[in-house]
């Protein structure tokens, strides 16, 4: 009995040290999943401390820098956009430190779906109070167009005439250009330098909304400015008008025009040199067809004009476009859709040109497999450019060397110019040589019609010392038209006489002297 009873008290004793064993094993997990509970609540807290102190940074940012962050689905979110500006801000690539503005725009996206804002549009707005909402800095002129994007380009019935263009803003640096032409020859050198290349800085918007939008907001701008003072009006804007057009042979001093145009009085002049909204604009036809509305055309041109126009400096009065040279076949464009405006053709003696786009030196003695500016459309040319080379050769493209295609191209580029020529009286081709004297005596106060000073007339001087797409600078303009000439092979000289010595007389028959 009692074997037994001691046999029972140890089992019993057995079992109960498992149970216990048992009972310690489950507190001890217990223990330990709490604390892994009490590590992971931790860790989320202190992320979403970090996240909230971040977002109150990027907010205050954006209050002291009047810029607004559009969300890009490409870019990671505002995460992404923040970091980019902190980059900028603090002298990463691109660095220039975006200025101060009074007025922040509210944190609301700017982009809206395209019946989103043609709904809107017909609600009738453009007022100072639709100014503080998410078109605000457009409307205020703080941003500037610098692309536009066409996609199914078509005319239409609406209040503008056409449908499939959006509208891309940034702000830019107008400082930079202004101060400097010769370190930013270019629309794009601009628009890199103002940091505009990231997605995370740009506004796009409809750009039949944008004109509904901003003719009303204008026309108000200019009501009040009858009765009121400029410097008192709450996100004043005025359009500039084109004061002239500068066309080109490609590498004749375009680009010099267009930088003593900036220099001569940078408050007052804004200068677009090669601007990609404008290049974009002239060729949608192109793209489209045969097909395409030219009439929405134009009026496209128009309007992209009136809004790069657009600033909120009241110094500013006179703008001027330098189009790239693939523009003077669309010359006829511009001339519908600015009649009365002046432009200029610069071009330059056959020989000094081609030697410009196929120095010796550069590409050595080839013939063909020539890779340079004049050659790029040797592949599909185009047919005024096929027309011409039978003409003046009996050949097709295919049988002629790079060297004669390219004076092909540059002869396209000036028939193009004269045939505008033929029948305007607002158009006048420039020679390149003197032409620093044809700007300031002659081209600027006289077809331009703006006064020429004595101090805009040193800082043209000044100004072309300098090599006009230094982008540093640094580099001596040094006149070179001679040793251009004595260095031509007979192949340039031949392909020269041959496609545009007939041209080039034509055009000095509407020269400025």
């Amino acid at each position: 009995m009692n074997e037994m009873s001691q046999s029972g008290i140890g089992r019993r004793r057995g079992a109960g040290n498992k149970k216990s064993a048992k009972m310690s094993i489950t507190v001890g997990a217990s223990v330990f999943f709490l604390v892994l509970l009490v590590i992971i609540v931790g860790f989320k807290m202190s992320f979403i401390a970090s996240s909230v102190q971040t977002t109150g940074l990027s907010d205050k940012i954006r209050e002291e820098q009047g810029i607004h962050f559009v969300e890009d689905e490409n870019k990671g979110g505002w995460e992404e956009q923040t970091r980019s500006f902190l980059k900028k801000r603090h002298g990463g690539q691109g660095g220039h430190k975006h200025e101060r503005h009074e007025r922040a725009p509210p944190h609301e996206h700017l982009l809206r779906s395209h019946e989103h804002e043609r709904a809107e549009a017909k609600g009738g707005v453009a007022s100072p109070q639709e100014a503080e909402d998410k078109w605000g800095p457009i409307l205020r002129g703080e941003v500037h167009l610098i692309d536009i994007i066409v996609k199914n380009f078509d005319g239409s019935s609406n209040s503008v005439g056409y449908e499939g263009v959006k509208a891309q803003f940034c702000k830019l640096n107008w400082d930079l250009h202004k101060n400097d032409p010769p370190s930013y020859p270019m629309f794009r050198f601009l628009v890199s330098s103002s940091g505009c290349g990231k997605s995370a800085m740009k506004i796009s918007v409809d750009m039949a909304t944008l004109m509904e939008k901003a003719r009303e907001y204008d026309k108000l701008m200019d009501e009040r400015s009858l009765s009121e003072n400029l410097n008192d009006i709450d996100g004043y804007v005025h359009a500039m008008p084109p004061k002239g057009f500068v066309f080109h042979e490609s590498r004749v001093g375009s680009t010099l025009v267009a930088n003593s145009l900036a220099a001569m009085n940078p408050q007052v002049h804004r200068v677009y040199s090669e601007s990609n909204p404008i290049n974009e604009a002239l060729r949608v036809c192109d793209d489209v067809g045969p097909s395409c509305d030219m009439d929405a055309n134009v009026k496209l041109f128009r309007d992209v004009v009136y809004i790069m126009g657009r600033t909120n400096s009241p110094n500013e009065q006179n703008m001027f476009f330098k189009v790239s040279s693939a523009g003077t076949k669309r010359l006829g464009i511009m001339q519908q859709a600015f009649p009365t405006t002046p432009w200029v053709f610069v071009y330059r003696n056959p020989v000094q040109t081609m030697m410009s786009h196929l120095d010796p030196s550069k590409i050595g003695n080839k013939t063909k497999g020539i890779n340079a500016v004049c050659t790029r459309a040797k592949r599909n040319p185009p047919k005024d450019l096929r027309d011409l080379v039978f003409e003046s050769s009996g050949k097709e493209i295919r049988e002629i060397t790079d060297i004669e295609f390219c004076a092909a191209h540059l002869a396209s580029l000036c028939e193009s110019a004269l045939k505008e020529m033929r029948k305007s009286t607002t158009g006048k081709s420039v020679e390149y040589d003197g032409i620093i004297e044809k700007l300031i005596k002659d081209v600027i106060p006289n077809h331009f019609s703006v006064e020429m000073t004595k101090d805009a007339e040193e800082r043209i001087r000044n100004v072309s010392k300098t090599y006009s797409k230094a982008k540093t600078g640094n580099n001596e303009w040094v006149e070179d038209s001679e040793k251009k000439e004595d260095r031509a092979t007979p192949a340039i000289q031949d392909a020269s006489e041959l496609f545009m010595s007939k041209s080039y007389l034509e055009l000095k028959q509407y020269t400025v002297n």
